[in-house]
């Protein structure tokens, strides 16, 4: 039931919040969630009846013209077929692999700088070929900018597909998540019980990233297609995205530029400072989003 009021509410941020608009906005939804009930007690599962309910969604520019709302709205409302829809999960689950692996191959340079007794040479070889391979892999999603940015909606056959492989994918998805966690747990504990190498323990961890961001990237483009997570507004998702990729420019060049400056210094744990960092990003990424979304509240 959820994601019908999120759809709703996505398409509707765009108009004026007036009386009508928000009456209008109240009787689609009860309309929605009524139709919703009813396929439900007809034997649909949650994400069947969800998605064939918004794919039944009226004309939304017949229903604005008839308020007089034409040309009011601040987003952009798009189409999308079951190919391009499928095409644009592909490429963003190669778009995980690749990022997955660029970030490991930075903890694997850093890994192989104390094997090799702090010759930094393999860790910015390392840098340099995963920068590389974040810009190409940038390049190639950037023709999907705009599914991050509009309301996407599908004929009904279509949002019944990608719900049904939504719903598959999520035990994969708890599965990744859950086998990455359990490996950074059993790292520490090997690092505090029986001394395991730093660098072993570097490319777990790597390892564990790398699942992380293969499954969230994927987990990523299905809420981007169904206006589900951080996608349920994507005014507010815009502006934080914006932001966070402006502050992340300027934030790990400077945490490289401290590991390697401790590195010289000759500090023994220097290799904490990017998991470490990685954390307060983190914790930036997810404050920016919320101030985001209680700014777009506000207006």
């Amino acid at each position: 039931m959820d994601v019908i009021k999120n759809y709703i509410d996505n398409v509707f941020a765009a108009y004026p919040q007036t009386d009508e608009v928000l009456a209008l906005k109240k009787n689609m939804l009860a309309d929605m969630e009524e139709k919703y009930t009813a396929l439900r007690q007809n034997g649909k599962t949650e994400h069947e009846a969800a998605y064939s309910v918004i794919a039944d969604f009226g004309n939304m520019e017949e229903i604005t013209a008839e308020l007089g709302l034409e040309g009011k709205s601040t987003a952009e409302t798009l189409f999308l077929p079951m190919d391009d829809a499928r095409n644009y999960l592909k490429k963003s689950k190669q778009s995980g692999i690749i990022t997955g692996l660029g970030v490991w191959l930075i903890i694997f340079g850093v890994s192989t700088t104390i094997v090799l007794d702090e010759n930094v040479i393999p860790m910015f070889v390392a840098i340099a070929i995963a920068v590389t391979m974040f810009i190409v892999n940038s390049a190639r999603m950037s023709k999907y900018e705009p599914y991050d940015e509009t309301t996407l909606r599908f004929d009904k056959d279509t949002a019944e597909r990608l719900s049904e492989k939504h719903a598959a994918f999520m035990p994969r998805y708890t599965a990744m998540i859950a086998v990455g966690v359990a490996l950074i747990i059993l790292a520490v504990g090997a690092v505090a019980s029986v001394d395991l190498a730093i660098p072993v323990f570097l490319n777990i961890i790597g390892f564990s990233v790398f699942l992380f961001i293969v499954a969230a990237t994927y987990s990523s483009a299905f809420d981007a297609l169904l206006g589900k997570g951080d996608y349920t507004n994507k005014v507010a998702n815009k502006k934080a995205d914006g932001i966070i990729g402006t502050v992340a420019a300027i934030y790990w060049p400077l945490v490289s530029a401290l590991g390697v400056g401790l590195l010289f210094l000759g500090v023994d744990n220097f290799w904490i400072v990017w998991p470490v960092a990685g954390i307060i990003f983190g914790g930036i990424c997810g404050g920016i989003a919320v101030w985001a979304e209680a700014k777009k509240k506000g207006e």
